[in-house]
């Protein structure tokens, strides 16, 4: 019975919280708020815009880096075997990053 009125309890304030939001959001349906967002890109006007190849790849950077991130807090919790694999990943993010800048895609030059 408790676990019953705990879940119509939870269920009426869910409700009532989506509810006063809706009231009480400011609610702008201009041009640019019902349009879709695309990066930075104006969606109104000429589609024949150029996409920047060099975004892409800094992008992808981004992630690629992001990702070593996440696998360096994983070997940082680990216990002391894992001090090769961590050699090994810190010699592939050092020869990545090297290759990035001998093409010179590290420059911000659109």
């Amino acid at each position: 019975l408790v676990l019953i009125m705990v879940l119509l309890f939870t269920l009426v304030l869910l409700l009532a919280f989506y509810v006063i939001n809706f009231v009480l959001s400011i609610k702008d349906m201009g041009k640019n708020k019902i349009s879709a967002f695309e990066c930075g890109f104006v969606s109104v006007g000429k589609i024949q815009n150029s996409f920047s190849i060099h975004f892409f790849i800094m992008m992808l950077m981004f992630v690629i880096f992001d990702l070593e991130i996440v696998m360096f807090l994983g070997i940082l919790v680990s216990d002391l075997s894992s001090y090769v694999s961590f050699l090994l990943m810190i010699f592939f993010i050092l020869g990545g990053f090297y290759m990035e800048w001998w093409y010179g895609k590290l420059v911000w030059v659109i």
